[in-house]
């Protein structure tokens, strides 16, 4: 089945994809929920470009959207990695409306050997609780990513050190067992700056020995092997609100995890960003739900679920519950 061939129920609108990655019944969910009506991943200047002539070892994929006074900083960071191999860099921009898509313009325009851009239209976008999200943008990029390898890093993060895709291949081509590299993120406006569970020294971790853990370090330090194709057939890649949560769990379930002790990548405190714009219900409720889709559609393990659901039950009640009946710190 084509994915042309799929009808959304109360309109004559299609779906369109790059290529049938998504399984059918996952199209016509999408489709039947109105969730998804018409996405063309349209690529800026086309695919005659020398970069789309050249086989990348990885590909580094950077969502933005409204990040106008990141993004620059985010490609030049980019753009400077010093490799022995080559790598393209696949931006989507989610219709900016800031001044982002103009700068992502000139450096596709200027870095035609390096950059693929996509620019996505508002009316593209997946809608949850009635709500515009850029869950496709995200999924776009995946699907559209050709390494071996793969990296994301937001429109308003930055990597800090010239030598992160030549240090994480290195370490993924010397234990073949690892489906991803998570390296020590500098945390913007954090009571630790430095994120504190990558240990100070190489370690490679099996999937069971982190069994309860939801998330290791930033999602911008991380390097995969691309199983993207894998990823995007399942269904918490657009069901789960928490998308690096979900990510992170399909990988570790995929084999072993490195932790190098290596700084590599810069979190910016964005209080525009969609997370810091929720409210602190807000945040829990989502913690909830992604709990829920990782235990349905990643690691299956009801011991698991039940752990992190009394943890988060007990940190709801002492943040939502307490307060009303005593004046106890959050927890």
């Amino acid at each position: 089945m084509h994915p042309d061939d799929v009808r959304d129920r109360k309109g004559d609108e299609y779906v369109f994809l790059p290529s049938l990655i998504l399984s059918k019944d996952i199209l016509e969910e999408l489709v039947s929920n109105h969730q998804m009506v018409k996405f063309i991943p349209m690529e800026y200047l086309g695919e005659s470009k020398i970069i789309n002539k050249i086989t990348p070892l990885v590909s580094v994929c950077i969502p933005t959207f409204q990040h106008v006074l990141y993004i620059e900083q985010c490609l030049e960071s980019v753009l400077s990695q010093e490799t022995d191999f080559p790598f393209e860099i696949l931006i989507g921009e989610d219709d900016s409306t800031d001044g982002t898509r103009e700068i992502c313009v000139r450096y596709a325009e200027k870095y035609p050997d390096k950059i693929r851009l996509f620019l996505r239209r508002a009316e593209d976008k997946m809608k949850r609780n009635g709500k515009k999200i850029g869950r496709l943008n995200h999924l776009g990029l995946y699907m559209s990513a050709r390494g071996k390898f793969l990296c994301i890093c937001d429109g308003d993060d930055y990597w800090t050190s010239n030598r992160k895709l030549q240090l994480q291949v290195g370490l993924l081509n010397k234990f073949p067992d690892a489906s991803i590299c998570i390296t020590k993120t500098i945390l913007d406006g954090e009571e630790n700056p430095i994120t504190l569970d990558i240990p100070d020294e190489l370690k490679v971790k099996k999937s069971v020995e982190l069994k309860n853990l939801k998330y290791q370090g930033h999602i911008s330090s991380w390097m995969m092997r691309n199983r993207m194709e894998d990823f995007l057939k399942n269904k918490a890649s657009y069901k789960c609100p928490g998308l690096d949560v979900v990510i992170y769990n399909f990988y570790k379930k995929q084999g072993d995890v490195i932790l190098t002790p290596e700084v590599t990548s810069f979190y910016t405190r964005n209080m525009k960003g969609s997370y810091r714009k929720m409210s602190n219900i807000q945040t829990h409720r989502k913690r909830f739900i992604t709990n829920w889709y990782t235990f349905i559609y990643i690691h299956q393990d009801p011991i698991v679920y039940l752990r992190s659901l009394a943890f988060m039950g007990k940190r709801y009640f002492y943040n939502f519950v307490a307060p009303h009946f005593s004046k106890k710190k959050e927890f």
